[in-house]
């Protein structure tokens, strides 16, 4: 027969019942501290459970859903989301949590239900991607989700986040080329509406600003994670006078590819007639001839902070909305 109780608990803790039973039945979440001592109680006096104790019969794993809300396509059409997922899953199995990835991909019903239906379990969520009319952030705000942005949002002041420097990513790529004498620079952002190809648009202006450089519009281009959408993008750029440019940037290795099919097929020698810079800084930098100069945006570290944050936002140990910003770090190689 068990004959420690409850009262013998919170005696032992130095906590009131009620406490006790909280903490024992899951019903309402107190400091890591009370709990602690609590559980720590519950082992030392070998206390066994009634069935109605959910929290000592059987522990619910903690799970983390990181959402990636994308336009079209899969996850690895964009090289940069790998080891940003490798980063948040190390971190998250450290402490014990698992991680599941949902896939939102825009138009995809499905994929939107089982987000809605996932909320009933998680414990927290990581949101990738955002976008200016973000339609999940409400959803978590008023299930009262914990949730981590990986991206600068609107309201940032109010939110949790972790981004990389996008606007000084952008400026570092401009200024790097423009140190080297070029004035006549190609950029290649990501899609208009992302907030990230906002702050990439500012940093360009910003550098050729510093510069006295005159910022020409027709030099700039919007264009998808895609290295067939970079080509093409290209092809017209070329058509309407891009061949005079000296040097390109692109937001990522995937447009950089085609990019670089497009000036080798019209036998322009890089970087000895053209120079190109490429931002994201995944591997496949460096899965080709020549291989790129890059703006690297430590993708496994911010998946690694960005899980880092959740979780203490979930345990209580973060309280005030803040905020991460990583920078980016230039990596030379054989297309400048």
């Amino acid at each position: 027969m068990n004959k420690i109780t409850i009262s013998d608990i919170a005696a032992h803790a130095h906590v009131s019942k009620a406490s006790v039973s909280y903490v024992l039945s899951g019903r309402k979440k107190l400091s890591d501290e009370v709990e602690k001592r609590i559980m720590d109680a519950v082992a030392e006096l070998g206390y066994v459970p009634p069935e109605h104790a959910p929290r000592l019969a059987k522990k619910t794993p903690r799970i983390i859903n990181f959402c990636l809300p994308l336009e079209t396509g899969t996850i690895t059409d964009d090289p940069y989301y790998i080891p940003l997922i490798e980063g948040a899953m190390d971190y998250a199995a450290s402490q014990g949590y698992h991680l599941m990835i949902t896939r939102l991909t825009a138009g995809d019903e499905i994929a939107k239900r089982m987000f809605f239906k996932s909320l009933g379990y998680i414990d927290g969520v990581l949101l990738c991607n955002l976008q200016r009319d973000h339609v999940y952030e409400q959803a978590l705000l008023d299930h009262g989700i914990p949730f981590v942005v990986n991206g600068t949002p609107d309201n940032s002041d109010t939110k949790y986040y972790v981004d990389a420097d996008i606007e000084g990513i952008a400026y570092q790529a401009a200024t790097y080329l423009l140190k080297k004498g070029h004035r006549r620079i190609y950029y290649i952002n990501l899609v208009e509406h992302l907030l990230q190809s906002q702050f990439r648009l500012s940093g360009f202006k910003l550098a050729h600003e510093e510069f006295g450089i005159p910022w020409i519009e027709e030099n700039h281009t919007f264009c998808d994670v895609s290295r067939d959408d970079a080509a093409s993008v290209m092809q017209e750029a070329f058509r309407n006078g891009a061949r005079h440019a000296t040097a390109i940037v692109t937001s990522n290795e995937m447009q950089a590819w085609g990019v670089i099919k497009v000036v080798q097929e019209k036998q322009i020698h890089i970087p000895q007639q053209m120079a190109i810079v490429s931002m994201g800084g995944s591997a496949l930098a460096t899965l080709g001839h020549p291989n790129l100069t890059t703006l690297d945006f430590s993708p496994a570290k911010i998946g690694m902070e960005s899980a880092k944050m959740l979780i203490e936002v979930i345990e209580r140990k973060r309280i005030r909305p803040s905020h991460l910003i990583v920078p980016g770090r230039l990596i030379e190689r054989e297309s400048t």
